[in-house]
């Protein structure tokens, strides 16, 4: 009876205040003596402010009041709360975006002998969801470094574009897709204004990620990106004659890279000979291999093809290769070693053989004149990095000869290479994979052939060829290919061809010859990488001083995938003929000039509009360290690449499907 005359009173004091609009609703909390517990919080109300906040309200007249919510309706699990709250509404923050979240509320008491309310109806409302920011993007690539030497997969991140103001994002986060813990990357100021990061660390090749972007605690966009795949394991092997063992036999160096395999896994090498099914050799691996990454195994039989296993400790094959190793000389090749008198093996006016074998090693040709070449010559070794030639006087080149090849050498002169000053009838001279340092450490002029009159009344060069090779020189020098300047000059040639090969620093160009005859020539620059020519200025790449144009038809010039740098500062030149006598010049639709870079700060000139060519080249706007990753004027000491880092120049040569410069260095 008490309660039904409570609820009565509630009814009447509600009409007498009606007209004052002073009047709770019916629901409203009340305290009375005669009650044992509060009145349960009425019309509780949730609306979402934004991606992270929701507005809660509710009826009651509790002093205090406890909040909970839930991401369930039966608040099961993690429940968070809040209390005590004075006041009918609270702003529940730091909730997650495009999320739904339950809440009720329960009037706390602090009266002796009123226990709180019951829980209010349970209502429900559901974050905002924030536009992301757009356009966000991942690309991967393995960056690899050569000292030291390291392998680390990159992802490089881009994310809003030029309209979206930046964000302060200040964290990556990668996550496996598959699985496993996230990748943390702290974002900079200057990056996150730039929208723009890259990162390695932790991060796996091939691997998908969930690439997420974080200012502080909210999430402001994503994307997945799968890595490249990474490098696999590798196997290498090159063999050469070993002449300390008789008969010949042959040897060869094992190179591996393990990139992701731990080195203490590594075991053995097992050696199979092509045609047998068996195994020839086991041979395990010493730490100190190990830590080398290379082991070396003697007594292989020359001319056989092996195949080397690079086995784990578990019997696994880590990586193969296969190899040949090379046939042993015949008795046409004579065995030259480190120590024998060359000059005099290579001059000797009886000399039966015409190839010269050079085993690995240091050789100083002395000699108190030059060293003449009067029969067909082929000096070679297996590896220029292994064989060196130090030269005090040059090579003359005299007679009728089928060939002079130089291959798999390092020479180092101080002097012209070659110099012919006698008649002399050559159908071959070829530069094969050597690196000819023409006198770097001087300033006497040198080349690697010059030409001059002395008493000869013919001399005639058929095919010279600079193939696979490095040339480099002291910038006072000279061309450092061919030089014939003497006046009066008879030296002619037919083709000069220097292809795949590197040339570096020289005062002039490559080729400089006068002669006083009408001639037919043809020269060609093929995949060439060409630094500090024409250092000293007002010289040309090419200069060719033929009298006459008789034969002018027959003139041809091919310049292609090629790039030149000038070292000088003025008189850019690519092509000069016959000094200024325009009569005498190659045409231009007789000049090939296809995929040849110069730098824009260098515009070459010409003498002539006939045989101006810059509109088939192509101007690189930017400097030599832009374009190179590290250009040097010895381009075989350690630490030069002149590998094209401009990405791109890179990628203009690859929707060519062209290669420029010297191959060497991709």
């Amino acid at each position: 009876m008490k309660n039904a005359i409570h609820i009565l009173k509630l009814f009447a004091a509600c009409a007498l205040t009606a007209g004052s609009g002073a009047c709770q609703d019916a629901g409203i909390e009340v305290y009375d003596a005669s009650l044992s517990s509060l009145l349960r919080p009425s019309a509780v109300t949730a609306v979402a402010a934004d991606s992270e906040h929701i507005n809660v309200s509710w009826r009651g007249t509790a002093d205090s009041y406890r909040l909970e919510y839930a991401l369930n309706e039966d608040f099961e699990g993690d429940v968070s709360v809040a209390e005590p709250i004075e006041g009918n509404q609270y702003t529940v923050g730091e909730l997650t975006e495009a999320t739904s979240y339950y809440f009720r509320v329960m009037g706390l008491s602090d009266k002796t002998g009123v226990s709180s309310s019951e829980y209010s109806a349970v209502v429900t409302a559901r974050t905002f969801t924030e536009p992301k920011i757009p356009n966000v993007k991942a690309t991967s690539e393995m960056i690899y470094t050569i000292t030291p030497w390291s392998i680390t997969c990159t992802v490089t991140m881009t994310w809003g574009d030029a309209e979206t103001e930046p964000e302060a994002i200040n964290e990556i986060r990668a996550t496996p897709t598959e699985g496993g813990e996230a990748l943390l990357f702290p974002v900079s100021k200057e990056e996150a204004a730039a929208q723009r990061i890259a990162f390695s660390e932790g991060v796996l090749t091939d691997t998908e990620y969930t690439l997420e972007l974080y200012a502080g605690k909210k999430m402001r966009g994503s994307c997945t990106h799968r890595t490249v795949p990474g490098p696999t394991p590798a196997l290498y092997a090159s063999a050469q004659p070993d002449f300390t063992t008789d008969p010949v036999s042959a040897l060869a160096e094992i190179r591996w890279e393990l990139y992701y395999i731990a080195p203490e896994e590594v075991s053995e090498i097992v050696l199979t000979r092509q045609g047998s099914e068996t195994p020839e050799r086991l041979i395990p691996i010493t730490a100190a291999e190990i830590s080398a990454g290379s082991t070396t195994v003697t007594g292989l039989a020359p001319g056989a093809e092996y195949t080397a296993a690079l086995n784990a400790k578990d019997g696994k094959q880590i990586a193969a290769t296969t190899f040949p190793t090379p046939e042993a000389p015949g008795q046409d090749v004579f065995i030259a070693r480190p120590g024998d008198d060359l000059a005099a093996i290579i001059s000797a006016p009886d000399r039966q053989y015409e190839t010269v074998y050079l085993v690995a090693g240091e050789y100083t040709v002395t000699a108190d004149a030059v060293i003449p070449i009067a029969r067909n010559l082929e000096l070679y070794s297996d590896d220029p990095a292994r064989t060196t030639i130090t030269m005090t006087k040059n090579f003359q080149p005299e007679g009728t000869l089928e060939r002079i090849v130089l291959r798999n050498l390092r020479i180092e002169c101080p002097t012209y290479l070659m110099q012919a000053r006698s008649d002399y009838d050559i159908a071959l001279l070829r530069i094969d994979n050597c690196i000819v340092d023409l006198n770097s450490k001087s300033t006497t002029a040198s080349t690697i052939f010059n030409t001059t009159k002395g008493t000869a009344t013919g001399q005639m060069l058929h095919q010279y060829e600079v193939v696979n090779s490095i040339v480099f020189s002291n910038a006072g020098q000279t061309q450092n290919i061919v030089y014939g300047s003497a006046s009066g000059s008879i030296g002619e040639f037919e083709k000069i061809v220097m292809r795949n090969s590197t040339f570096s620093n020289c005062a002039r160009g490559l080729i400089y010859v006068t002669n006083t005859a009408d001639c037919a020539y043809e020269v060609v620059i093929d995949n060439c990488t060409l630094y500090n020519v024409g250092a000293a200025g007002s010289n040309a790449l090419i200069d060719i001083r033929m009298a006459g144009t008789t034969n002018a038809s027959r003139r041809k010039i091919a310049l292609r995938n090629s790039v030149m740098w000038f070292g000088g500062t003025k008189g850019y030149q690519i092509l000069r003929f016959a000094g200024s006598k325009e009569g005498q010049y190659v045409p231009k639709e007789q000049i090939d000039c296809s995929n040849f870079w110069y730098f824009a700060s260098q515009t070459p000139t010409f003498g002539s509009s006939v045989y101006n060519i810059a509109d088939r080249m192509t101007a690189y706007d930017g400097a030599p360290a832009g374009l190179w990753q590290n250009p040097m004027a010895d381009p075989s000491a350690a630490g030069a690449s002149f590998r094209i880092k401009d990405p791109a120049v890179r990628a203009a040569q690859e929707n060519n499907e062209t290669t420029l410069g010297d191959p060497r260095w991709e």
